[in-house]
């Protein structure tokens, strides 16, 4: 083992030389493994004969907390057929799940213990993890404002869907050693696994209302009506607990008017329906037509892919707040937000001031001249659809896309400021090109994050959040210092606050004016030329070991 590890760790040496010592994250994590190259091989052997006692046993599962196979024995005790649903789903999800996960947590601080990741870094990584694959915001794992320290993944409410004696497995883990690389993933399949169950629920429900057996025979047409009509439910976050069927035909009738993207979504989910139902038509044609499980694994899709389907719709709403946009900076005048929405009828930018502030899209920088913050508006709550008590579908986050190139170039939790200053240059986005040269006072910037940090700029803070703002400021959000904002969906505002969400007509008309073409002269631009704040209020979303 001991010859392997040091020709690994020559081969990663040669092909990827580390100019900067501060970017040899890779080299040191090698090192440390080869450097106790014995006790590893001794636990890879321990670690075998476990995984073959519990395939045998899985009861010894749940004693050894081994996690996996303790999550499959427990779920197939608690609930009949669970299991096995989920050791099939996890088969063809944990090691995607794990792939996707591990250049992030790779940049993730760990301090002396490279192995495992505390509830802060669990809940961090998950929330970034969701976002990126299916553009879900996951109640309880998102601060909503408040600080990320102190935030940990038993505080999701899907985390509450799980069977306690699995809830009980996973906290002792984190308030012990941590969660590994692969039960981090684990976590997250279990979460996707529920989502995937209240989907599945809901179809059931769409199923029994209209009267139509599980095992198929009515025709693959009245199985698409069926799915449509899961879809339009799953849009409007209806629970089938309470769903009735008069809402279900009106929210299907109602979809090319209540919901933009509807003919887009429709189009996205006919293809996977035609993809789905002719893979099983071999096996489903006795019953003249796919069963409710074949709708089922469509109505997982939905939930996955909602967020990019409805992307057609979210970039054209980006669309139109950059042509409104401030002199580049990220940033859209209320009065022309409003304008938009009081004389051009654009019902999307009718927040209220106080709405927006508490959504953190709010820049008031300069009071007589509050500003709405693309990104912060586009991913806001706002622009989220509530699917269902645990999930919020919102618009792809573009900066997610910049952020995971850049981590996965540094592979490090910091690196010094040159290193990423060579490396932003060349990441284009969908409004910033590539190979540009950054500005005196963005590397004045990034060199005084770096000061305050022994030399090196922490990838997973706060000023280099805001700096990616800056670098990016129609894709990365702005970053509030925490405990300023308190982000809420529209329902959540109206129980919380009583208030409408909404501005009303006069409201708008006293920031956009009554004049329908005055928001438009471009002498309505910010006079002198505003740019976007900085702050230096740093703090690091995962500071170390054990958070």
């Amino acid at each position: 083992f001991l010859p392997v590890c040091e020709f690994l760790s020559a081969s990663i040496r040669f092909l990827f030389p580390a100019p900067q010592p501060a970017t040899s994250c890779g080299s040191k994590k090698m090192a440390s493994m080869c450097a106790t190259s014995p006790s590893l091989s001794a636990f890879f052997v321990f670690a075998v004969l476990v995984g073959l006692a519990v395939a045998s046993d899985p009861a010894k599962a749940v004693q050894g907390n081994t996690l996996l196979p303790a999550v499959q024995a427990i779920l197939d005790s608690v609930q009949d057929g669970n299991g096995e649903a989920f050791r099939l789903f996890a088969k063809h999800d944990l090691p995607t799940l794990e792939a996707d996960l591990k250049p992030l947590v790779t940049t993730l601080p760990s301090g002396p213990d490279i192995l495992h990741l505390g509830p802060t870094a669990v809940c961090y990584a998950l929330h970034r993890l969701f976002m990126r694959r299916s553009a879900w915001l996951v109640k309880g794992l998102n601060p909503q404002g408040m600080a990320w320290n102190g935030t940990s993944p038993v505080k999701a409410a899907l985390f509450a869907k799980m069977p306690k004696r699995i809830q009980q497995l996973v906290e002792e883990k984190l308030a012990g050693p941590g969660l590994t690389l692969r039960e981090t993933a684990i976590v997250a399949a279990l979460f996707r696994h529920f989502v995937h169950q209240e989907a599945s629920e809901l179809l059931r429900k769409v199923y029994s209302l209209r009267g139509l057996p599980l095992g198929g025979g009515m025709g693959t047409n009245k199985t698409e009506v069926a799915v449509e009509m899961f879809t339009s439910s799953f849009i409007m976050g209806r629970r089938p607990a309470v769903m009735t069927r008069s809402a279900m035909m009106s929210d299907l009738q109602s979809m090319p008017e209540t919901y933009p993207a509807w003919p887009f979504v429709r189009a996205s989910l006919r293809k996977v329906m035609k993809e789905q139902f002719e893979e099983t038509h071999a096996m489903s044609a006795a019953q003249k037509g796919p069963d409710f499980f074949a709708a089922a694994r469509v109505a997982h899709e939905v939930t996955d892919r909602m967020g990019f389907w409805q992307q057609p719709a979210c970039g054209g709403l980006k669309d139109t707040l950059v042509k409104m946009e401030d002199r580049d900076t990220g940033r859209v005048r209320l009065a022309s937000f409003y304008g938009k929405s009081l004389h051009d009828g654009t019902w999307q930018f009718s927040e209220s001031e106080s709405y927006l502030r508490q959504l953190g899209a709010l820049d008031e920088s300069n009071p007589s001249n509050p500003r709405v913050i693309i990104p912060n508006y586009m991913y806001g709550a706002s622009n989220c659809i509530p699917t269902t008590e645990h999930i919020s579908v919102c618009c792809a986050n573009e900066c997610e896309a910049i952020t995971q190139r850049l981590e996965a170039a540094v592979a490090c939790s910091e690196a010094p400021p040159e290193t990423i200053a060579a490396i932003v240059t060349s990441l284009p986005s969908s409004t910033v090109p590539e190979n540009r040269t950054l500005s005196a006072l963005m590397l004045y910037r990034l060199n005084s994050i770096a000061a305050s940090h022994s030399g090196v700029v922490p990838l997973h803070g706060r000023l280099f959040a805001q700096w990616l703002h800056h670098a990016y400021p129609r894709e990365c959000p702005y970053p509030h210092v925490a405990g300023t904002t308190h982000p809420q969906d529209t329902d959540d505002w109206l129980k919380n606050t009583g208030l409408d969400y909404t501005a009303s007509a006069a409201d708008m008309a006293r920031r956009a004016g009554s004049d329908p073409q005055l928001w438009k002269r471009p002498s309505a631009a910010s006079r002198p030329l505003e740019s976007a704040p900085w702050s230096y209020d740093e703090e690091l979303f995962v500071p170390g070991k054990g958070t």
